[in-house]
């Protein structure tokens, strides 16, 4: 009895030193929570700007997606280990038809919906 009190002593501290990412709750998210920051910038280009948060987080906005006059905006929350907490979309184009947003396709989440 005193080994499994242990042992579920040890798994909750465990837990407990855990970052947590935000639950996905749009296509964007379910593609990067969770995933470098590195891989994002590489991937797409550098942040325009970036402002350091309370608790060792970084908030980064990203511009990119230059296609037919439009373009896509996101703001990362990135956390100490230089991983993706949160993505969110503050300038995007919805597809008329109820398709994919315009960021959604220029980050490669359009599939991860499902």
């Amino acid at each position: 009895m005193t080994s499994r009190i242990a042992i579920l002593a040890g798994l909750a501290l465990a837990l407990t030193a855990c970052t947590t990412a935000t639950i996905a709750s749009n296509p964007l998210q379910a593609r990067w929570n969770g995933k470098t920051a590195g891989s994002f910038f590489a991937a797409y280009g550098p942040p325009v700007s970036d402002t350091a948060s309370a608790g060792g987080t970084t908030l980064y906005k990203w511009r990119g997606g230059f296609v037919k006059g439009k373009s896509c905006t996101v703001e990362l929350t990135v956390n100490e280990a230089y991983r993706i907490n949160n993505i969110r979309a503050v300038g995007d184009r919805v597809d008329p038809k109820g398709g994919p947003t315009h960021c959604e396709k220029v980050l490669d989440a359009a599939g991860e919906a499902k």
